[in-house]
């Protein structure tokens, strides 16, 4: 008969190879449940970083696209100053140089509205950037106004009728600048505030600093200014430069004699240069030569239709017949005068022709 503490030594073996077994049997469960947390972990930290790089992308476009925006309406601004400048202290600047400086603002102003217009916005200011690209076009439209009205003004005496012309143009930059702050500006900081987007300024659109310079007054006031700098003065005035008679390939100077071949196809080139700073229209060329037995001297008079300043044209006068063989005819021609001309000492010369066989 086994003794008492066999029988013990018995019951503690068997609760211990049960418990071993229940062990061995939750251990496939246990495993399970840790590959299961660290799945679970594994996502949601996947997740979070997934959602960090997009949200770092996302900012990086903001932040990229608004950096170009401010590069662009640095560039307008700076466009302005130089036209603030233009027409409030011109220094030694000439028509021409004002001409060539409005030409080169309009060339910027364009390519501006260019760059506005191929950039890409992030979804949420793709609303704002209308209004961009609408500030933009409104201010390449005033400037494409405001130039030719400009030098229109230019050449009046006028200053009432042409300011008002000039006024509409510059209100054009003004709004320009109002659509830019109360729209695009506005939109975009609500924007950036919402994605929690640092590190972004807002370039304020200043194109006019001095917005009363495109009111009707202030246009009165600085275009009265600019008409009376000396550099900028309106100054008309047309001169003979040379006259060749044809087929002889002879050339006729002031004061002298010259026998030239009588001939049926005679003609006269001349040369007439634009020696003011403002485009003439319509400039009168008049050739007359006289014999001694003519009671009235032959007439051609021609029309230069356009000549730009400092430019040089020729002309040729034809249909003058040669006056009697051996004698000495008076020959004249005259250039111009253009109106408001003031100096005529070279509008004309007077020379002697002899025809001969």
């Amino acid at each position: 008969m086994p003794s008492l503490q066999d029988e013990s030594f018995t019951q503690l073996a068997d609760e211990e190879r049960r418990r071993d077994d229940k062990i061995r049997s939750s251990q496939p469960y246990v495993r399970f449940a840790l590959i299961v947390v660290v799945i679970l972990g594994v996502v949601v930290a996947g997740g979070l970083l997934i959602r960090n790089r997009l949200q770092a992308r996302e900012v990086a476009a903001y932040q990229s696209y608004m950096s170009q925006v401010a590069d662009i309406v640095t560039r307008s601004n700076d466009v302005g100053a130089k036209l603030s400048t233009l027409i409030t202290a011109p220094g030694n600047a000439t028509r021409k140089d004002v001409q060539t400086k409005l030409d080169q603002f309009n060339k910027s102003v364009a390519e501006q509205t260019v760059a506005v217009l191929a950039l890409n916005p992030p979804g949420n200011l793709r609303d704002a950037h209308e209004w961009l690209t609408a500030s933009m076009r409104i201010r390449e439209r005033g400037m494409a106004e405001f130039s030719p009205s400009l030098m229109s003004a230019m050449e009046v005496l006028d200053t009432d009728v042409p300011s008002d012309q000039i006024s509409r143009a510059m209100q054009k930059f003004v709004l320009a600048d109002v659509a830019y702050s109360e729209f695009f500006a506005s939109e975009a900081t609500g924007v950036l505030r919402a994605k929690n987007v640092s590190d972004v300024k807002i370039v304020a659109a200043d194109f006019l600093a001095d917005d009363d310079l495109a009111s009707k007054s202030g246009v009165v006031k600085w275009l009265t200014a600019l008409k009376s700098t000396e550099e900028l003065q309106a100054i008309h005035g047309v001169g003979l430069i040379k006259v060749v008679a044809k087929p002889s390939d002879k050339s006729i100077t002031n004061g002298g004699t010259f026998d030239l071949p009588s001939s049926d196809q005679l003609r006269f080139l001349i040369t007439v240069e634009n020696q003011g700073n403002m485009a003439e229209t319509d400039v009168p060329v008049t050739l007359r030569l006289q014999g001694p037995n003519s009671v009235q001297p032959q007439i051609v008079s021609i029309k230069i239709p356009d000549i730009k300043a400092k430019e040089s044209k020729e002309v040729e006068i034809k249909g003058v017949n040669p006056t009697d063989y051996g004698e000495k005819a008076l020959l004249k021609i005259e250039v111009g005068p253009v109106p408001n001309e003031k100096n005529l000492d070279n509008n004309s010369l007077e020379a002697h022709v002899v025809f001969v066989l």
